[in-house]
């Protein structure tokens, strides 16, 4: 699977108290620790003085993520913006790694 760092932001402050009352709903009711098939969430972090935050995850595929979020998507406004990324052994092995163009 793939790492992902999610930033999402929403457009205004109701959209923000909304989906917070919503998330802190979820996260009584354990739906976050709910297992999702091509999904593994790390960890999430709010800036809520920002009106937005970061979420760590693995994913099968940005499809994925696009039918997980589409909820608050649609519910919230709130934009999300999806980067790939590498664990600290991944970059590492990427430097060690013959480069597929150079003339060596």
């Amino acid at each position: 699977m793939q790492l992902f760092v999610i930033d999402w932001s929403f457009e205004n402050n109701e959209d923000q108290l909304f989906a917070t009352n919503e998330f802190c709903q979820y996260l009584n009711e354990g739906i976050l620790n709910e297992t999702i098939e091509g999904f593994d969430l790390k960890f999430i972090a709010h800036t809520p003085q920002n009106k937005s935050g970061v979420i760590i995850c693995l994913a099968q595929n940005t499809s994925v993520l696009f039918k997980i979020l589409k909820f608050w998507r649609e519910s919230f406004n709130i934009t999300f913006n999806f980067k790939p990324a590498l664990t600290n052994e991944e970059l590492l092995s990427s430097q060690n790694e013959k480069v597929f163009w150079s003339k060596e």
